[in-house]
C-alpha cells in the first residue's frame, strides 16, 4: 500500500511539474509541424537548356523526350545538362547516396564506350559521381562503361551531409568527358532522353522538400474545421501534382472535398468534421501526404477541443483569404446551349441562350467572391478585385450569405467585365463559346443561385443571352473548343447539350464536325425548319472540336423553299416519264418510284441542299431515260399480241391498217365499226 501510494503522490507532483501532456500543449496553443526533415523521392529531369528543372512530380512529365545526342566521337569534357531545384528548401541534407538513372540509346555501332560525371551542386559545396566510379576505378574517376543498343544507366554520388538554406540553389550537372564508338557504321550516334513518361531519367535523392504542419482547429458550433498547411519551393504544384492528401480524426477518414486557400506561400487546406461529441474531448488528427507513388509522408498529433450544439446552418467553413480554384482534381461543368436562327428587318439573326451549370470548387470561389465584391480589406486576385462595390453596403460584405444587390452588382458589371471573367476567371474562352458578343443586338447574363444563398460548395448557374446579326452565306463557327488548357485544370470535365433550329425560310445549310469523333451530331429538316443536336460528355480541357456552318437565307437552301422545289422536279419527272409510257411497258418505271422515299431521306437527314437537289434532278433523269427504254406494248383485245405482227392467222377477215399496214381483225358484222389499229393505235372507221 505504501508503494502505492507513493506511486501516485509520484505522479501527482510530475502532473503538477509538468502539467500537461506535450501533445495537448502543442495542439491547444498552436500548429505543430509534423513533417518533414528531409525526404527519399525521386526528382525527374525535365525541360532542356534554361528551363532545366527538378521536380517529383511525374505529372509534368510530357509525352515526348528531350534529348542530347552525340554523332561523334567525344574526346573533351563537355556539358549535357544542368537541372535545378531553385529555390531549395531550408533544412539539412543528410549524408547518402543520390543515384542517377539515364536512359541511353546507341545506333548504327557496335556500341559506345560512356565516360560520363555528375555533379551535384548544395550551395556552395559540390559534390561529383562516376559511371561506373568506384574504389576499383582509378583514383576514384572512373572508367565509364561499354553499353550497346537502349537501356539505362546509373551513376551514384556520394552527398556528404549540408545545411541549405531557402536562398540556396540545387543542382545536377551530366557531364561527358569522352565518348567512343565500337564498329561505327555512317550516322553511328548515341543519345540521351530524359523528361518524358517512357523516358522518365531521374535521381534518386534525400533532401528536405516541404513542410506540413497541422493547424489548430478552428470549432463553430459542433462542426470542427482542421487544416493542413503545406510549404514547399513548389508552390500550388505541391497541391495539385500530389497523389493524394488526406485527414483522419480518431482513425476514421475525412470524406467530403476539403477547401484550398493560398495563404502567402504556403496552401491551406481544410476538412470538417461532423463527429464530434459535445464538450471538451481530445481528439488524434493524422494526415497523409502522397507525393509521388510509394512516398508517403504523415504526420500525427492531439488536440483538445470544445464543441457546442449548433443547428449546423454555417454552410461549411468560411475562408477569411480567396480560396482556390482548383486542388488539381478540377471541378465538374455542364453547358447547355439553345439556338435559333432566323430573320429579322431582311437579316439574318442568331439567338443563343448558354447556361452553365458550375460545382464543386469553382462554385465556392464565385460564391465567395461574390460576398466579397468590392472588399479592399484583404488580397484579392485581379478577377475579383476589379469588381466595383457599387450598390453593396458592408454588412453585406463578407456575410456568409449572397445577397440580392451583390448578384444585381454582378449581373451589371459582368456586361463589360465578362471576357475578363470567363477567361481568367473561369478558364473559358468566351468568344469560342458564345460567339462575339460584341456585336449583339441585346446580350444579358443572369446568375441563379438554385436556392442556395449561402456561400457553400453548392452549384449555381451561369446563363448568357445573346441576339447576333451574321452574315447571309458566310461560314460560321457555330461552337469551338473553349476550355483553356492550364497544368492545373479548373475542370474535371464537362458535359454538353446544343441544340439548334431554324425558321421556315432559313437555314445552316451544313453542320460539319472537323477533325473529331468526340460528339455527336444529329442533323434533321422538316419542311417548317432544321433542327440540329449536338452532345458529348465527359470532355476535357485537351479535346479539341469545331462545328462549322454556312448559315443562310436562301429561298433554295431554305428548309419550305428546298422541300417544294424537291417535290417539283419529282412529280414533274415522274408525269413526264408516265405520259411518254402509256402505250409502254411501265413496269420498270413503277419499280424505280421506290427511289422518292430515298430522296425524302436524304431531305431529312440533312443532306446539303445543293446535293438534295442535284440528286432529285437525277432521280427525275433516270425515270425520263426508263420511260423512253421501255417496249411498246399492244392495246384493246389484242393488247398481248406484238407491235408488229407479220401474219395474224384468225378466223375473222382482216384489213390492213392504212397508216402501218398492221393487218387488224375484224370481228363484228356491223357497219359502220371502228377499230384501233394493234400496231399504231390509229383507229379505222369500216362504213362497208
Amino acid at each position: 500500500m505504501k508503494r502505492q501510494a507513493l506511486l501516485i503522490l509520484s505522479c501527482f507532483l510530475f502532473a503538477i511539474i509538468f502539467p500537461s501532456n506535450p501533445f495537448i500543449e502543442q495542439s491547444a496553443a498552436e500548429d505543430v509541424t509534423v513533417c518533414c526533415d528531409s525526404v527519399e523521392a525521386d526528382l525527374y529531369l525535365l525541360g532542356s537548356e534554361s528551363g532545366s528543372i527538378l521536380s517529383p512530380f511525374e505529372d509534368l512529365l510530357a509525352e515526348t523526350p528531350t534529348s542530347a545526342l552525340f554523332e561523334s566521337a567525344q574526346v573533351a569534357p563537355e556539358q549535357i545538362e544542368k537541372w535545378v531545384l531553385s529555390p531549395a528548401w531550408a533544412g539539412v541534407i543528410p549524408e547518402s547516396t543520390w543515384s542517377l538513372e539515364l536512359y541511353y540509346d546507341v545506333s548504327e555501332a557496335g556500341g559506345a564506350h560512356l565516360n560520363l560525371s555528375a555533379v551535384v551542386t548544395i550551395g556552395g559545396s559540390s559534390f561529383t559521381g562516376y559511371l561506373d566510379g568506384g574504389e576499383s576505378q582509378v583514383q576514384g574517376q572512373g572508367q565509364g562503361r561499354f553499353v550497346t543498343g537502349a537501356g539505362t544507366i546509373t551513376i551514384d554520388i556520394p552527398v556528404e551531409s549540408v545545411t541549405v538554406s531557402g536562398t540556396s540553389e540545387v543542382s545536377l550537372t551530366l557531364n561527358a568527358r569522352n565518348i567512343f564508338f565500337s564498329v561505327p557504321n555512317s550516322g553511328a550516334s548515341v543519345e540521351f532522353f530524359w523528361g518524358s513518361e517512357a523516358e522518365d531519367s531521374k535521381v534518386s535523392a534525400n533532401l528536405p522538400l516541404l513542410d506540413l504542419s497541422l493547424e489548430e482547429p478552428v470549432v463553430e458550433g459542433d462542426l470542427v474545421y482542421y487544416g493542413l498547411r503545406i510549404e514547399s519551393p513548389f508552390g500550388m504544384e505541391a497541391l495539385v501534382f500530389s497523389d493524394s492528401i488526406t485527414m483522419s480524426v480518431n482513425e476514421i477518414l475525412l470524406e467530403g472535398d476539403p477547401t484550398e486557400v493560398s495563404d502567402g506561400d504556403a496552401i491551406l487546406v481544410i476538412w470538417t468534421w461532423y463527429g464530434a461529441a459535445g464538450g471538451v474531448e481530445t481528439v488524434d488528427v493524422s494526415m497523409e501526404y502522397v507525393l509521388q507513388p510509394g512516398v508517403k509522408l504523415t504526420g500525427l498529433t492531439m488536440f483538445e477541443i470544445e464543441t457546442f450544439d449548433s443547428n449546423g446552418g454555417g454552410g461549411g467553413y468560411y475562408p477569411l483569404n480567396e480560396p482556390l480554384r482548383s486542388s488539381g482534381r478540377g471541378s465538374p461543368l455542364s453547358i447547355s446551349i439553345d439556338m435559333a436562327l432566323e430573320t429579322k428587318d431582311s437579316s439574318l439573326h442568331l439567338s443563343r441562350s448558354t447556361t452553365l451549370e458550375i460545382g464543386g470548387e469553382m462554385a465556392f470561389w464565385m460564391r465567395w467572391g461574390l460576398d466579397h465584391i468590392g472588399d479592399e480589406t484583404i488580397p484579392l486576385s485581379p478577377v475579383l478585385k476589379n469588381f466595383p462595390s457599387d450598390g453593396v453596403t458592408d454588412d453585406e460584405r463578407g456575410s456568409r450569405v449572397i445577397e440580392s444587390p451583390e448578384v444585381n452588382a454582378f449581373e451589371g458589371f459582368m456586361e463589360s467585365y465578362y471576357i475578363t471573367y470567363f477567361q481568367t476567371g473561369l478558364g473559358i474562352e468566351s468568344e469560342e463559346l458564345l460567339g462575339d458578343l460584341s456585336k449583339s443586338v441585346t446580350f444579358a447574363i443572369t446568375l441563379d443561385l438554385l436556392g442556395e444563398e449561402r456561400v457553400t460548395n453548392a452549384p449555381l448557374t451561369l446563363r448568357i443571352d445573346s441576339l447576333t446579326p451574321i452574315e447571309d452565306g458566310g461560314n460560321y463557327n457555330l461552337l469551338r473548343s473553349f476550355i483553356k488548357s492550364q497544368p492545373s485544370p479548373l475542370w474535371s470535365g464537362y458535359d454538353l447539350t446544343a441544340s439548334g433550329s431554324t425558321s421556315i425560310m432559313t437555314s445552316f445549310t451544313i453542320v460539319e464536325l472537323d477533325a473529331s469523333d468526340l460528339l455527336e451530331i444529329e442533323y434533321l429538316r422538316f419542311p417548317w425548319g432544321e433542327m440540329v443536336t449536338i452532345t458529348g460528355e465527359d470532355l476535357t480541357q485537351s479535346d479539341e472540336f469545331t462545328i462549322r456552318t454556312v448559315p443562310t437565307s436562301s429561298p433554295l437552301h431554305a428548309p419550305l423553299g428546298l422541300t417544294v422545289l424537291v417535290v417539283i422536279i419529282l412529280a414533274g419527272g415522274l408525269f413526264c416519264a408516265f405520259r411518254i409510257v402509256r402505250q409502254r411497258n411501265r413496269y420498270p418505271l413503277l419499280i424505280e418510284t421506290i427511289l422518292i422515299p430515298m430522296v425524302f431521306l436524304m431531305h431529312f437527314f440533312a443532306y446539303p441542299p445543293l446535293f438534295v437537289i442535284s440528286t432529285s434532278g437525277g432521280v427525275a433523269l433516270i425515270w425520263l431515260a426508263t420511260a423512253l427504254a421501255s417496249p411498246t406494248v399492244a392495246t384493246g383485245v389484242a393488247k398481248d399480241a406484238p407491235a408488229k405482227a407479220p401474219n395474224i392467222v384468225t378466223s375473222f377477215p382482216t384489213i390492213n391498217c392504212p397508216q402501218c399496214g398492221t393487218p387488224n381483225p375484224v370481228t363484228s358484222n356491223e357497219r359502220p365499226i371502228r377499230l384501233e389499229c394493234t400496231g399504231c393505235g390509229r383507229v379505222i372507221k369500216i362504213v362497208a
